[in-house]
């Protein structure tokens, strides 16, 4: 079994980071652009996405999200006194027999989609100084398969031992293989074997809603140049949604669980006597240490356990870089494409357990890579001038994952309404 492809690799940690409402560069026509002094935004955003169906695996590859479970003696001999003693004796008789006995292989194909809803209030305190806040509201779901991919091999055990001179034990273990073999092994019988046996919440499809983490920052406004300008923002990230259950084994959070800070920067530039502009920013966040329940796996190959604990959780502090160009068709609709890169170094993980923490701890570098195109409407030159009674703006954009390490691979549309009064 592979720890890294187990289901719980849905970790969608900033999967739809759409907290960041108003850093984006086309909140107005440029990154920089700030409210005016009094002036208020209202912003809804919807965000869906395909079907989440595979990861990029350490090496960058691109893999499907399944988990495989083996019943063997390690999966089993803890389910109950009767097992445990069973399996003592399979392995005092015949050590072969012991590491080969498996009730069969099973897989579960997983795939997930989600849908965000956001609301964000932003208010110009300045006219260099906007602050605000933002809310995501998650809708989501996983649908799992599963099937059999190894059937019993008692029959061949049940031989071995026999060879071992014990017929009696032999025979018990035959007559287990054939009581088995008129039983036909289904979801069910994993969750009677491994779900129940390690106290686990049944597996199947899961569906489930609720808020993500809320963010409120500030965006300064540095410079007052005529086609350029630099703007500096800072604000927390709080843990308002959902964390992985870890008595669960398909779900996903919806947040992580601890705060965070960040502060970012960035700018733009139009070309002079053109319509053409380009925006950059990079965002650091810094990810603070909290206090997390997790299981204690057995070992790296089987991360399954009955015990959990308490361990002290440091996530790698976030690098987010966007660059995007953006041609002004008209004074009311406009064009992007940008590109997006994140990055977290590898996460740290503190308990009395030495190799649960260094098994935590496998994997958790991620990198994610993106293109989005956009479609921009808005009214607010118009109102300006004068030629149209309502200032807004509507966005449409669709984005791409191209690379990544350790994260899921997925696609997302974003619709977004922004009203200012």
């Amino acid at each position: 079994m592979q720890h890294n492809q187990k289901l719980r690799t849905f970790s969608f940690k900033g999967l739809l980071a759409i907290s960041a409402l108003l850093s984006s560069s086309y909140a107005y026509s440029s990154y920089y652009d700030t409210l005016p002094k009094g002036v208020r935004m209202v912003v809804m955003r919807q965000v869906k996405t395909g079907q989440i169906n595979s990861s990029y695996n350490r090496a960058g590859k691109n893999e499907p999200y399944f988990f495989r479970i083996d019943l063997n003696p390690q999966a089993l001999e803890n389910f109950n006194s009767f097992s445990q003693t069973v399996f003592e004796q399979i392995k005092a008789i015949n050590e072969e027999a012991y590491n080969e006995f498996s009730l069969g292989e099973f897989e579960a194909k997983g795939n997930a989609q989600v849908e965000v809803k956001g609301a964000g209030l932003a208010y110009g305190i300045t006219n260099r100084l906007t602050a605000y806040g933002a809310f995501p509201f998650y809708d989501a779901r996983v649908e799992l398969q599963m099937e059999q991919t190894k059937k019993s091999n008692l029959s061949s055990v049940a031989q071995k031992l026999d060879k071992s001179g014990n017929s009696s034990d032999a025979q018990m273990i035959q007559n287990i293989a054939n009581d088995i073999s008129h039983i036909n092994i289904t979801g069910e019988t994993i969750q009677s074997a491994v779900v129940n046996g390690y106290n686990y919440q049944p597996l199947g499809n899961w569906q489930a809603q609720g808020p993500g983490d809320f963010e409120f920052g500030m965006i300064y406004r540095l410079t007052d140049w005529e086609y350029s300008g630099l703007a500096l923002s800072g604000g927390v990230v709080l843990p308002t949604g959902r964390e992985d259950d870890p008595d669960m084994l398909q779900d996903f959070a919806f947040g992580d669980g601890q705060t965070d800070a960040f502060i970012e920067f960035g700018g733009g530039i139009t070309l002079p006597n053109t319509q053409l502009s380009f925006n950059s920013f990079l965002r650091y966040t810094y990810q603070f240490e909290h206090n997390r329940r997790l299981r204690l796996p057995e070992s790296e190959d089987f991360p399954y356990s009955s015990q959990d604990a308490v361990f002290k959780e440091k996530l790698g502090n976030m690098l987010n870089f966007e660059t995007s160009t953006q041609y002004q068709f008209s004074r009311w609709f406009a064009l992007s494409a940008a590109y997006l890169h994140s990055y977290r170094p590898q996460s740290a993980y503190d308990s009395q357990y030495t190799m649960a923490n260094e098994i935590y701890a496998q994997d958790t570098e991620r990198s994610e890579q993106f293109v989005r195109i956009g479609t921009h409407f808005s009214t607010v030159p118009l109102y300006k001038s004068g030629d149209f009674f309502l200032p807004f703006a509507a966005n449409v954009t669709a984005q791409r994952m191209i690379g990544g390490l350790n994260s899921p691979r997925y696609s997302r549309i974003d619709f977004e309404l922004r009203f200012f009064f």
